[in-house]
């Protein structure tokens, strides 16, 4: 059992050992020198030297040159409209000249219909004044005549009980006063009657007449006496309560008309306070409808020039555009002071600061070279990438040092290139005679008319040139175009510049 497994472990390491020297022989064969393959034909081929000196290294992107402050002129008519007259792109303009007309037919409607809805508020609420005045005096009198039944409901009262009830008890004992006399004196005639009678003066008629007489006097004395018990202990109780109930509702009728008159009042005011905020809201509304008829026509408050602003995404500003609520139409510039607007790859941002160096050029000003520093570095990632789809940028504004021309324009296309640092003493080479393969970088060394390729070990770079920290001599001679070898043996990358950046990490880690 242990003499089989010693065989198959020298079978592996011989298996290993075959595999190196396979290898090794592939390697020698790819460089030696008499292999035809690694002959340079020195008339035609594009060489180039280690050198050893100062080093710029930078960032170069594109960018845009907006002016560090400028003026939005926006639609402020409250509606989407036609441009149905504008300035020029870039016209000068003086104070007062019209910027920009946009069509108004509709809005000098609305603000038509709004005066009259305003007038209409008006007259509403100058008759609900109206009315609260009237119904003031009107309950002013209503009231004074509730009062005044008021107190004369307590006079009647007391009339009656101070003065009436007692003429009628004076007047009622009088009556009966008066009867029992004229039943006395009936008496007394019947007296003499009977005497006269008995003595036979005097017929029978005559005596049964003054008997009638005296009954009927006793019957009137009984009455009068039954009438003034009647006027004491009914008539005069509800008499009375007839009276205090007179006053008890007058009183009431008043206090519910006091109360009424309040409510009244009340509502009234509260119409008033209803038909004042209405006119208010109309008069607002009025206001608003005419600054938006007085904004179809914007006319500049300034002098100098104005461009058409870059709205993404909307219409463009012309005569005949219809344009948004809030949009942008022209932009007023300050041309004294400019920034340069960069997107920066995310992979890149780590390298760029504030204050650091930056060049630049303009498309359409050949020649033209702008000078000045990093001023902002966005946070976070633009949420609208316009710069190269799918890839994350950071914006960073650079403030332009360098005295601008005047032909300079809001939006112009730059191209900027960001000093990140300066070497100082290195060797460094062409970035083309670099290439990269498994996370490895080459050169090919040129010696004697013969290539030779060789391991580096790169640092920083830019654009142009890239840094040697291993690998190379000063003043050797390399081929310039390592690309081209690259299409002949197919195993390399084309440049350490296309390397993403955690692949560079951890083959410096590595080392």
């Amino acid at each position: 059992m242990n003499k089989q497994l010693l065989i198959a472990l020298w079978q592996r390491r011989s298996v290993k050992i075959a595999l190196g020297v396979v290898a090794l022989i592939l390697v020698w064969l790819m460089v030696k020198p008499g292999d035809k393959s690694a002959r340079v034909d020195m008339d035609t081929a594009h060489l180039c030297r280690v050198q050893r000196g100062d080093l710029v290294v930078s960032i170069l992107q594109s960018g845009e040159l907006k002016a560090k402050s400028s003026k939005d002129i926006l639609n402020e008519a409250y509606r989407d409209a036609k441009i149905t007259e504008i300035v020029e792109d870039g016209a000068s303009v003086t104070n007062g000249q019209l910027l920009f007309e946009l069509e108004s037919s509709q809005l000098m409607e609305r603000f038509l219909d709004q005066q009259s809805d305003v007038a209409e508020a008006e007259a509403g609420l100058k008759l609900a004044q109206e009315n609260l005045e009237i119904a003031k005096l009107k309950n002013t009198t209503d009231v004074e005549s509730a009062k005044l039944k008021v107190e004369l409901t307590k006079l009647d009262l007391k009339k009656y009980v101070e003065v009436e009830y007692r003429q009628m008890v004076d007047k009622a004992q009088s009556d009966i006063y008066l009867a029992e006399q004229e039943m006395k004196k009936a008496r007394s005639e019947l007296e003499g009657t009977q005497e006269l009678f008995d003595k036979g003066y005097s017929n029978r008629q005559e005596l049964e007449a003054d008997e009638l007489g005296v009954e009927r006097k006793e019957i009137e004395v009984r009455n009068k006496t039954t009438d003034l018990a009647i006027l004491k202990e009914y008539t005069h109780t509800k008499k009375k309560m007839e009276l205090n109930n007179a006053v008890s509702n007058a009183v009431s009728a008043l206090e519910r008309l006091k109360k009424s008159v309040t409510s009244d009042v009340e509502s009234k005011e509260a119409n008033i306070g209803s038909k004042k905020t209405r006119l208010e809201i109309e008069r607002n509304q009025l206001v608003t409808k005419e600054e938006e008829f007085a904004n179809t026509k914007v006319y500049a408050d300034f002098e100098g020039q104005v461009f058409y602003p870059q709205n993404r995404n909307r219409a463009k500003i012309e005569k005949g555009a219809t344009v948004n609520v809030r949009q942008r139409i022209l932009s007023f510039p300050d041309l004294s002071a400019w920034d340069l607007k960069v997107g920066i790859p995310e992979a890149m941002i780590d390298k760029v600061s504030i204050g650091q160096e930056a060049v630049s050029t303009l498309e359409a000003v050949p020649g033209l070279v702008l000078r000045g520093r990093v001023e902002k570095v966005s946070a976070v990632p633009d949420s609208q990438n316009w710069f190269s789809s799918g890839v994350k940028t950071y914006t960073i504004m650079v403030n332009v040092t360098s005295e601008p021309p005047s032909q300079l324009k809001p939006g112009m296309s730059a191209t900027v290139e960001i000093v990140t640092d300066q070497l100082r003493d290195v060797l460094y080479v062409p970035i083309q005679a670099v290439v990269s393969s498994k996370e490895q970088h080459y050169v090919y060394v040129v010696k004697r008319g013969k290539k030779e390729l060789r391991e580096v070990e790169i640092g920083k770079y830019n654009i142009q040139f890239i840094e040697i920290n291993e690998g190379l001599n000063e003043n050797e001679e390399l081929l310039l175009y390592a690309e081209v070898e690259l299409e002949a043996e197919n195993k390399l990358k084309k440049s350490p510049m296309n390397e993403r950046p955690e692949k560079k990490k951890k083959a410096k880690a590595k080392k």
